[in-house]
């Protein structure tokens, strides 16, 4: 490569965030432009990493003076644009899998060498330090000659319980196994090269909301020479199984290549009564000193912000500091096309011998909904687990109902067959929220912000709240309904009663982000109601269960995973649960009810089961026990205030000041009433204890292990 390349990026999602930060920090390259259909998530990524160039067409890009194009697409795009790109002399850098089809991988192989520019993929598992750690085990011949290699990806997939959709991954049943599949297939292939498959099966299968098959698990045996090969994919929810295991004739050596750990097992003594010590003891010492070095190192790079603070982000750097310092002279046999397409070829004996057919190369096909009459309520955040029953509810009603949503085919897809006119925008752009807003007489305000920073609670949540609500009074609505959460509440006392009258945490502005957020959202609407009569009516849910929501439940406490939690505090105070489809009802009965402008409507259950009582249940309904420990505020506390006063003294961009306040009200220990709201909207949730458990619990549960 020559000095200061300049490096091009095609494709602005979430992988783009991984390949910028590692670019920053590669020397001799400069980020020079990138390009995206949507200029808005260009433009995005240009402020965010400081790119010069925003470009929209890879027509564009392939005339720009770029050297190298890293391309960041969907799988199915990425041979076609990497072609265009070779044929305008540029060098490409593709994320993997290098594409769907070996042909067609073998053709770019051919045109790049002609051409003379380099065609390099991404595999980054095989640039992580265990890895190369593995590797030069396997290559100096330390473990004898390899009998077996074992490669695990079981991992869960949360797009198979909460989408979106409308993802390439989920549009046929081989996608799978070519998007996770090639990381194992990267694995085998640089070890003991291409392997003949001799069986494989695809099992559990699941149809999802547009009537796409997805096999959860794939399981497959192969042979290369005198080695046996076992692949096995499993997306369901558990413990994280991301697992390299090398079998040799005089030893073992095994990588957790998700969490980035490497240990070997030699054995180095004939008397079965030391055995095991010898074993145990070599592997222990050698991963306590592994895990001391990389906590060190990573949390020192969390601090600065480097692009190796976790083992995927580390993986990605390495393999991008690696293809830039190798150069075409010395590529590296990793990032070799021609390696990658004998990646592809061996995911394509992998589907051919489960006879899933070849993997798609078109998005989920979705049929756009129509309601039967002119819309006249605007729901934004109608995707969401709440704003999915509403929907449901307002059109089961007789209501012709908008929903603004910024990815119309994954909202289709939510929200099944129901007759809703989809809007494509964003409630934060003036002429997005004034053409939504025609016709419309009530809006439903229900979406929220997730950020790191203050500012992305700013720009994402206070700012666009008051561009939506100055075109709702433009527009004449007659009813505005904000949802905001009982999270702004001052809830760490146990001699506290909160009811509809109770205002937002005197110490809100010592709060966390999204508190703090959703109350200066309700104090805008409520100025814009005194200053311009905005008929607003704010709704304040409580802790909101059932189908559609993870039962690990973040409202009753910190779960590191489905076994493990700890409570925030005792645990033992009753906590204000409430079923989705009774907050739905409730948001309903909002636009009914006359001359309620003005008020906070708190809605809750009565105060029925503590957290002990919900993990009881939840342990029960899984069949899981579940290690649940008390866990006091200050303990909490403790720990945030260490992190942050290390970011703070590295003037962190993400850095804040953690209280012990905010901490003690993650407890809910105050008392909730929410009669006022059961009598002003004549509603009734869930007051039994019996049913609060079957439809917030069981069968959150059967939904979630469907």
């Amino acid at each position: 490569m020559s000095d200061r390349s300049r490096i091009g990026l095609l494709g602005a999602g979430y992988i783009l965030d991984s390949h910028a930060k590692a670019l920053l920090s590669t020397p001799g390259v400069a980020l020079h432009a990138v390009c995206d259909v949507s200029r808005g998530r260009a433009q995005r990524a240009a402020e965010l990493y400081g790119i010069p160039n925003v470009l929209t067409s890879l027509s564009e890009l392939a005339a720009s003076d770029c050297d190298v194009v890293h391309v960041l697409l969907p799988p199915a795009a990425h041979v076609d644009a990497a072609m265009q790109l070779i044929e305008a002399g540029k060098s490409v850098f593709l994320e993997k899998p290098m594409g769907l089809d070996s042909s067609a991988c073998e053709a770019l192989c051919t045109n790049a060498e002609r051409l003379g520019v380099i065609a390099a993929v991404n595999h980054n598992f095989l640039f992580s330090r265990g890895y190369e750690a593995l590797r030069n085990e396997f290559r100096s011949g330390a473990l004898g000659r390899i009998d077996h290699i074992a490669a695990n990806w079981h991992f869960a997939l949360p797009l198979l319980q909460f989408g979106p959709f409308d993802s390439w991954m989920l549009a046929a049943p081989a996608n799978i196994l070519f998007e996770l599949g090639t990381h194992l297939g990267a694995f085998i292939v640089d070890l003991v090269g291409l392997p003949e498959v001799a069986s494989a099966i695809a099992a559990n299968p699941i149809k999802l909301p547009a009537q796409q098959l997805v096999y959860r698990h794939w399981t497959a045996i192969a042979q290369a020479q005198a080695t046996t090969v076992a692949l096995s994919i499993s997306i369901t929810s558990g413990q994280a199984d991301r697992l390299l295991r090398v079998r040799g004739r005089g030893g073992s050596a095994q990588l957790d290549f998700g969490r980035d750990i490497f240990w070997r097992d030699l054995t180095v003594t004939d008397n079965p009564i030391f055995d095991s010590y010898e074993v145990a003891a070599a592997a222990g010492h050698a991963l306590d000193k592994q895990a001391t070095r990389d906590r060190r190192r990573r949390l020192k790079s969390a601090l600065s912000k480097g692009p190796d603070a976790n083992p995927f982000e580390d993986s990605i750097f390495r393999s991008i500091r690696a293809f830039y310092q190798g150069g075409v002279e010395n590529l590296d046999t990793r990032h070799s096309a021609r390696f990658a397409t004998d990646v592809v070829r061996l995911c394509e004996q992998v589907s051919r011998a489960a006879k899933t057919g070849r993997p798609s190369t078109q998005s989920v096909s979705v049929p756009q909904p129509k309601p039967a009459k002119a819309p006249d309520v605007l729901v934004v955040g109608g995707t969401g687990f709440i704003g999915r029953r509403l929907v449901r509810k307002l059109t089961d009603q007789g209501y012709s109902v908008r929903v603004m949503t910024r990815n119309p085919r994954a909202a289709a897809i939510e929200l099944g067959d129901l007759p809703v006119e989809l809007f494509a925008g964003s409630h934060g752009d003036a002429a997005s929220a004034a053409e939504a807003l025609k016709g419309i007489h009530s809006v439903y305000h229900l979406a929220k912000c997730e950020g790191k920073r203050w500012q992305d609670y700013v720009d994402g949540d206070i700012a666009p709240t008051r561009v939506l609500a100055e075109a709702a009074l433009a527009a004449g609505v007659r009813r505005f309904i904000y949802t905001g959460t009982i999270a702004s509440y001052d809830s760490a006392h146990a001699s506290t009663v909160i009811d509809n009258t109770t205002p937002v945490d005197r110490a809100i502005n010592r709060r966390g982000h999204y508190a703090r957020s959703k109350a200066a959202c309700e104090a805008l609407l409520q100025q814009l109601r005194r200053d311009r009569g905005l008929p607003v009516v704010i709704v304040r849910p409580g802790i909101v269960i059932g189908p559609g929501s993870p039962p690990a439940h973040p409202g009753i406490g910190r779960f590191a995973s489905e076994t493990r939690v700890d409570y925030w505090g005792d645990g033992a105070n009753p906590l204000p649960l409430v079923l989705v489809d009774d907050v739905a009802e409730a948001l309903v009965r909002t636009l009914l009810v006359q001359g309620i402008e003005g008020q906070t409507l708190l809605l809750t259950s009565p105060p029925l089961m503590s957290a002990q009582q919900y993990v009881q249940t939840l342990g029960q309904e899984m069949a899981t026990l579940i290690d649940a420990r008390p866990r006091p505020a200050w303990r909490y506390f403790a720990a945030d205030l260490v992190k942050e006063l290390a970011k703070n003294a590295v003037r962190h961009g993400n850095r804040r000041w953690p209280t012990l306040h905010d901490w003690q009200c993650q407890s809910q220990k105050a008392r909730y009433n929410g009669a006022m709201s059961e009598q002003v909207l004549g509603w009734k949730p869930v007051s039994d204890l019996e049913t609060l458990r079957r439809r917030g619990i069981s069968d959150a549960v059967d939904w979630f292990l469907r």
